[in-house]
């Protein structure tokens, strides 16, 4: 399938973009389905689907290989975490070239300097930010990676410290401030990233550093992970638009999916059987059959196997005449 648009596109003709975090090609085909405009594979989702901790246990072929298992599978654009895409610009220009070539459409990458493919959760430290001017040339690399493909590079600093009590104890640690994140974004928008991303201002009363954001940092600008406080969202979407910022994400598919299973295991556990499960319905108006266990059909792929059975059934009912 593949996507039928491109983020620049969606950029270009003025449309917000909102990109739930999705880990595989299911969580993806849910975003489809329920209308969003994009969709963003999650490093740390992704390790937890692979081996249960976003401990750095993955690797860059498995990484390229599911991102490019689920561009190909989504009609939406995807934006995939690459972390810091491989720490030296080498790595980086190599990393991002095959992620291009492999059909995703924006492409993070950011200033931790862990070795890992994923930085771990030590990004709100001063100790775990790289040097700026590695980071600059990192996000020069990956531009020029980039180069002749549909895909853009959105680059993201983890300088700046704080953060959401939604996103756990570490969200709270120091960092190098607002100032230092700013100007690394200036930097990287210098090198070519034509998207910015300061990690860490998603928080109840960020409009200030939103806004000082905007002043100073040219480009489309990307704010991460939208959270809420008291059951109130942070923001609003219309803020967001006014204080200057063009895409949003947002993690809701594994623990949605996590959410789903626990209450549906839980209740055929207890009544030992499946009952409960399979008289669940889809809504009608996904237009998938009401039982179904995925949110796939298969029309298009019987088709294609009968049309390849009739033709393999032709040439066993016909005469094999050697050309030779």
């Amino acid at each position: 399938m593949g996507p039928k648009t491109t983020i620049r596109q969606l950029l270009e003709r003025g449309e917000f973009i909102w990109a739930p975090c999705i880990y595989d090609c299911l969580s993806a085909r849910c975003a489809e389905l329920t209308g969003y405009n994009a969709i963003l594979l999650s490093s740390c989702e992704l390790e937890y689907g692979m081996n249960g901790t976003p401990a750095s246990l993955a690797n860059w072929e498995e990484f390229i290989m599911k991102s490019e298992r689920i561009a190909r599978a989504s009609s939406l654009p995807l934006i995939v975490d690459a972390d810091n895409a491989g720490g030296n610009p080498m790595q980086v220009y190599r990393n991002c070239r095959r992620l291009a070539e492999a059909g995703v459409m924006a492409i993070t990458v950011e200033d931790s300097e862990s070795g890992g493919l994923s930085c771990g959760y030590h990004y709100r430290t001063t100790t775990s930010c790289m040097d700026r001017n590695l980071f600059a040339t990192n996000i020069h690399a990956a531009v020029d990676a980039v180069k002749g493909t549909g895909c853009m590079i959105i680059a993201r600093t983890n300088s700046k410290g704080g953060g959401s009590e939604r996103t756990g104890s570490f969200g709270q640690m120091g960092g190098l401030g607002l100032e230092e994140a700013i100007l690394r974004m200036q930097m990287a928008h210098q090198a070519g990233a034509e998207i910015t991303m300061v990690q860490n201002i998603c928080h109840a009363g960020c409009e200030a550093e939103c806004r000082a954001i905007a002043r100073e940092v040219p480009g489309w600008r990307f704010y991460p992970d939208i959270h809420c406080t008291d059951g109130k969202a942070d923001c609003t979407f219309e803020e967001l638009q006014e204080w200057g910022f063009h895409l949003v994400s947002n993690h809701v598919a594994m623990k949605a999916a996590t959410l789903g299973m626990l209450h549906c295991m839980e209740q055929n556990f207890r009544n030992k059987s499946s009952v409960y499960s399979e008289e669940l319905e889809i809504p009608a108006h996904y237009r998938l059959p009401p039982h179904n266990f995925s949110p796939y059909v298969f029309e298009e792929w019987m088709e294609l196997d009968q049309k390849y059975q009739a033709y393999q059934k032709k040439l066993e009912g016909a005469a094999v005449v050697s050309r030779f």
